[in-house]
């Protein structure tokens, strides 16, 4: 019964967040891959906690509060909740128009109780969002972009370019949990690796910086969740297969791993 399900026999190593894999783990699990969870990115506080908070208290000044991942979310309410005693969380929330830049990220801010007005209809990324009709007319604005370190600024630049006064709150960060890539290195040597799933550029960017001397991992197919990833590949040694996921979300992912694993057993 197992040899027929659509992923038997395939490796696939998932590198989300410890606490983020577990869904898309199981998922892939039913489908019959044997699955490998080695994180590449951890998430944590910024080192200068007190910068976001002092923005964060001020959230319900904004027009519009974009929320760019599930770790925005869970990053932010939790500062919050170590301060803000006097009031609900949700008061800050009253007159502003929230948007999420997928639907984890809305699902995140629902289970919060924050109502979620702009959000993407297909594609879960920030071309997808910025095409949203309400974030097209936002002359005179005050937004404020909910995020990671170091994150993507082309909600920034173009919100900019469209009248709007734009503020980042960096509410975490993103850091390496990992020192080598030794259990994956056992794990080809021992049953193979048949695919890597990518989710992050900084992932990514992991990946080949502790597997640099590995030439196996040159050659190992990887499914990314975006076209900006699949361009730092381009500028790295790997020979492998590339698979590009429209975005990075669950669904598509899954939808472009059975796709490959169809081509590549037919």
């Amino acid at each position: 019964m197992a040899a027929t399900l659509p992923l038997a026999g395939k490796t696939v190593v998932v590198t989300r967040p410890e606490k983020q894999s577990a869904g898309i783990s199981q998922r892939l699990d039913r489908l019959g891959a044997e699955v490998i969870e080695y994180p590449l990115i951890a998430i944590e506080a910024p080192a200068e906690k007190h910068v976001p908070l002092a923005k964060l208290k001020t959230l319900g000044t904004y027009d519009y509060l974009i929320f760019t991942s599930r770790n925005a979310v869970e990053m932010a309410f939790k500062t919050l909740a170590e301060v803000l005693t006097e009031k609900p969380l949700l008061d800050l929330f009253a007159a502003t128009k929230v948007a999420a830049v997928g639907k984890q990220t809305a699902e995140a801010l629902a289970q919060t109780g924050v109502v979620v007005s702009i959000v993407p209809d297909a594609l879960f990324n920030s071309e997808a969002l910025l095409d949203n009709d309400a974030l097209k007319q936002v002359t005179s604005k005050r937004i404020a972009i909910i995020r990671g370190e170091s994150g993507r600024d082309l909600l920034r630049e173009t919100l900019v370019q469209r009248g709007a006064s734009v503020e980042y709150i960096d509410v975490y960060r993103r850091i390496c949990p990992v020192s080598d890539l030794l259990p994956l290195v056992k794990c080809q040597q021992q049953i193979g690796i048949d695919i890597i799933l990518l989710t992050s550029v900084e992932g990514l960017t992991n990946l080949f910086t502790l597997g640099a001397d590995q030439d196996w991992l040159k050659q190992t197919a990887l499914l990314l969740g975006s076209q900006r990833m699949a361009d730092v590949v381009n500028s790295i040694d790997h020979n492998g297969r590339v698979i590009v996921a429209d975005d990075p979300s669950d669904d598509k992912m899954i939808s472009c791993l059975l796709n490959w694993a169809a081509a590549v057993d037919n």
